[in-house]
């Protein structure tokens, strides 16, 4: 009989407490590395917020007509960019070589995006058709906006992009098996 104090031995196989505690301090650190590779790079929102503050000052400084090409070239590189993001090698070059696997997203997760978008979607649709006649006597607003907005995207962006990545994970804080994909 060994009379030792602990009930971890040379014969038991399971790990002392210390041990354990740097076995899961090393599995934060790995998954919060996974997160970390499934975001973009710092210069991808750099981009969308240089290019989202453009897009609404143009009108200001171009002149209105420019609100008629400003949407639909936010709305190509927006396609460009989830084409991108589906393939391979322009997922590498948009610096995001992992991406959680579909089915550690979690259902609720998915339906409260779908449901933002959609929402988000149907409010544009509703003001265009309505066209409410809206005369802001604030001058420059448009930059205004798109300055706060694309600064904070610019700023902001792979720090949101990662909460929002842990919170679409099932369990947020899930260990044990990885929760991203390395193949594209």
């Amino acid at each position: 009989m060994s009379s030792t104090s602990s009930p971890s031995g040379p014969d038991d196989p399971r790990p002392s407490a210390a041990e354990a505690a740097r076995a899961l301090r090393d599995m934060d650190r790995h998954r919060d590395q996974a997160y970390d590779a499934a975001t973009n790079s710092r210069w991808v929102s750099v981009l969308f917020g240089v290019v989202l503050g453009a897009g609404f000052a143009a009108p200001d400084f171009v002149g209105q007509e420019a609100a008629g090409w400003t949407s639909p070239a936010i709305a190509i590189l927006t396609v460009g960019y989830v084409a991108l993001l589906n393939t391979r090698s322009g997922s590498a070059m948009l610096g995001q070589p992992v991406r959680p696997r579909r089915e550690d997203i979690s259902a609720p997760f998915r339906r409260y995006a779908l449901l933002t978008l959609l929402a988000v979607v149907l409010a544009g649709v509703a003001l265009q058709l309505l066209r409410p006649d809206w005369h802001l006597d604030v001058p420059y607003w448009r930059t205004a906006v798109g300055v706060v907005g694309g600064g904070a995207l610019a700023v902001f962006g792979p720090r949101w992009q990662r909460a929002l990545l842990k919170v679409a994970v099932r369990g947020g804080h899930r260990t044990g098996s990885g929760t991203v994909d390395a193949t594209r």
